[in-house]
């Protein structure tokens, strides 16, 4: 049973971590099992997801499934803080009900969009609040201290289900009165140059096809160095190891939806398939097979 589960690793299923860094590295793409709670505190990061690119500023809360390939840029300056909790998106619906759904914010909007929630002050009290709370739960092992963790947990992920929803009404009110699309709004985000948008876009849509630099060079009539050079800008990463992420997220679906992992890995763009179960297994942790029975 999935709670006695939780309860005999109560951070197998929850996991924590508050982290502050003086020392800078680049960090490839992320695409893993775990639902993510990420808040940012201090530092100067850009944060890539899917296509959107984010700078953060204190208060920023960024919720992410386990489709959705992501990566921060973390520039020198200030110390890097923040707060991250991963979960099994399991837990979380065993403990909703049946006209509340935990994880409906994590699921129910289109892939890559709405990721960030600007809090005002008074939210990111209530939001760290919890945090704290989990935080200090977390180092707790004495009897009875992961159902309170669990209870605290499931407490957090109500309020931002209802921030979430909060934040779209508004916008969407906004965007009745104007022009301007508020839900999508980039404004307050790093913006990156149309071409590459553009190029993002195909990607996306076209992840069977032959995606090599020569290849997107000639569709878009770039030199395939500068092509390089571009995205490694604006994403911190190169387009080779953004396209494998992309690739490897199709494939999680498709295998999920019970396809066999041949079929999925000429349909995702791994022409060979020893190369797609070596890459699939180091990002995702199992082999295809044992991906799709799990």
């Amino acid at each position: 049973m999935l709670i006695e589960k939780y309860y005999n690793n109560p951070s197998g299923l929850i996991s924590f971590s508050h982290s502050k860094d003086d020392i800078f590295y680049e960090m490839d793409f992320h695409l893993h099992e775990f639902y993510e709670i990420y808040f940012f505190i201090s530092g100067n990061v850009n944060y890539l997801i899917e296509k959107q690119i984010y700078h953060l500023n204190f208060g920023d809360l960024i919720i992410m499934n386990n489709h959705e390939i992501h990566k921060p840029s973390v520039f020198p300056g200030e110390p890097y803080e923040r707060i991250v909790i991963h979960f099994d998106p399991s837990i979380a619906s065993t403990m909703s009900s049946a006209d509340f759904n935990l994880i409906e914010c994590f699921v129910n909007r289109p892939r890559g969009k709405y990721n960030r929630l600007s809090l005002k002050n008074e939210q990111v009290d209530h939001v760290l609040n919890y945090l704290y709370r989990i935080e200090n739960l977390s180092k707790n092992s004495d009897k009875g201290y992961s159902i309170l963790k669990l209870t605290c947990f499931t407490e957090l992920l109500f309020y931002i289900n209802k921030l979430y929803y909060a934040q779209q009404e508004i916008a969407q009110i906004h965007n009745s009165f104007s022009n301007i699309n508020v839900l999508d709004n980039t404004d307050t985000n790093c913006m990156i140059p149309e071409k590459l948008a553009m190029i993002m876009d195909y990607i996306d849509k076209n992840l069977e096809d032959d995606l090599s630099l020569e290849a997107l060079g000639k569709r878009f009539y770039l030199d395939k160095y500068y092509l390089s050079r571009l995205f490694k800008k604006y994403t911190g990463s190169n387009i080779h190891d953004y396209i494998v992420y992309k690739r490897i997220s199709k494939a999680k679906r498709f295998l999920s939806e019970g396809h066999n992992a041949t079929f999925t890995s000429i349909k995702c763009g791994f022409n060979d398939y020893s190369n797609f179960y070596r890459m699939f297994k180091k990002a995702v942790g199992v082999a295809p097979s044992r991906y799709k029975v799990r």
